[in-house]
């Protein structure tokens, strides 16, 4: 019996085929790509006119105010780790993205939701309050910027700044083409190298 081979014909739509769903594929992790970049930016753009309410509103930083949770109702008390009403937002961050427990960075988030000037935190993670979907977000003094991104300290004089943890290297590429000048070395936002596809930490002014 004499069998029957393709055609040049039905090669070519299958070739077709394939282009298109490789294309469509590309198309998609382009797209989630854009979302994730736009995410991050969202996060920062928050977190900065956050904190600049609450300090207008209570004159001292979230997570840096002196206050009891007596004087002031709804909002956590002061913290036990760091120096509260100088303007700096003490504590470390753990090599998973976690900040020290009872630390201003731990509380920050905390105070900022409290105060309804961020809609939501992760109430299950004490430590771990804001994350994108790679990882932990944290507000940390300059100095704890610097320790975790040595490049950061020729950044812009800032007392404080906002990290990022395990962002892949082409959104966080993307994030500083976006908001910044597109140099992860220079700039208002600064990280550290590439390293299997993810850049551990990603620290921009606050």
């Amino acid at each position: 019996m004499k069998q029957r081979g393709f055609t040049l014909a039905e090669l070519a739509i299958v070739v077709t085929i394939i282009a298109l769903l490789i294309v469509a594929v590309i198309r998609g992790q382009s797209l989630i790509g854009g979302a994730n970049a736009k995410n991050v930016m969202a996060i920062v753009s928050d977190i900065r006119t956050a904190t600049i309410s609450f300090k207008q509103r209570y004159k001292y930083l979230p997570g840096d105010w002196p206050y009891s949770a007596n004087e002031i109702q709804g909002i956590a008390s002061g913290t036990t780790v760091g120096t509260n009403g100088d303007g700096i937002i003490d504590g470390t961050i753990d090599a998973t993205g976690a900040a020290q427990a009872g630390s201003e960075v731990a509380e920050l988030p905390l105070q900022l939701f409290q105060a309804g000037f961020i809609g939501k935190i992760n109430s299950s993670e004490a430590q771990r309050r804001i994350t994108t979907s790679f990882g932990p977000v944290q507000v940390v003094s300059r100095a704890t910027a610097v320790g975790l991104v040595a490049g950061f300290v020729n950044a812009p004089n800032s007392q404080n700044a906002i990290v990022f943890f395990n962002l892949p290297c082409d959104l966080v590429v993307e994030v500083d083409g976006g908001m910044d000048d597109g140099s992860l070395t220079t700039g208002r936002a600064i990280g550290n190298a590439c390293a299997i596809g993810r850049v551990d930490w990603y620290a921009i002014t606050l």
